[in-house]
């Protein structure tokens, strides 16, 4: 996996083998295609953000998720941030369980410490593996078809009251914060799925990604 349009073709497969009943529903279930799609057991794991920064842990074996107990409990209760960044988590940990699992199976880790300093590290530099999960998650929960649409409502709207929207970051934020709820994820989230999906270019403004 070298491109993003190799994560993105993965993505629209998954898709669409466990999500054709509910294509079009928004946000996407993340917990349910887990436990229910997937049969990983769901396991709730006491302090998980703060040890690992991370709201959910795919198990070494890949067979489970582990979930910050308190994000687990305050799923539906909580505040919408909270919801927003462990949806992502999640979704970040199925892309590994998707896109990694035949390698992860392969070096037989021990514990789930292996297994996560393994997706996150290499040599101190960011690993291409957490930038590929980061990637089927993004693409995963912001459906291309979905934003573009949003987006092309948008245009129509601000075209002729402001000609040059898009060389201002301001107008982007303000995009993607009225409509990141639809799609249940944090505003940034939107905004890097804009620049990735080559619907909105601000010059000298890069995004990361692989």
């Amino acid at each position: 996996m070298n491109n993003k349009e190799a994560v993105w073709d993965r993505v629209e497969e998954f898709r669409h083998k466990h999500l054709a009943s509910q294509i079009d529903l928004l946000p996407v279930d993340v917990l349910t295609l887990a436990e229910i799609d997937l049969r990983l057991g769901i396991i709730p794991f006491d302090g998980l953000f703060k040890k690992y920064k991370a709201d959910a842990a795919i198990t070494h074996n890949c067979e489970g998720l582990y979930v910050d107990e308190e994000a687990y409990v305050l799923w539906e209760k909580g505040a919408p941030w909270k919801q927003y960044r462990l949806r992502f988590s999640v979704a970040h940990e199925l892309g590994h369980y998707v896109l990694h699992r035949e390698k992860a199976e392969q070096q037989k880790f021990r514990s789930l410490d292996e297994f996560f300093w393994w997706t996150r590290t290499n040599g101190g530099e960011k690993h291409p593996l957490e930038q590929e999960a980061n990637e089927f998650a993004g693409r995963l929960l912001v459906p291309r078809g979905r934003l573009e649409n949003h987006f092309s409502r948008m245009v129509e709207r601000i075209e002729s009251v402001t000609p040059n929207w898009r060389m201002s970051i301001d107008s982007l934020e303000n995009f993607a914060s009225n409509i990141n709820k639809i799609y249940g994820v944090n505003s940034e989230v939107i905004e890097v799925r804009l620049k990735r999906e080559g619907l909105w270019s601000i010059p000298n403004h890069k995004s990361e990604g692989i």
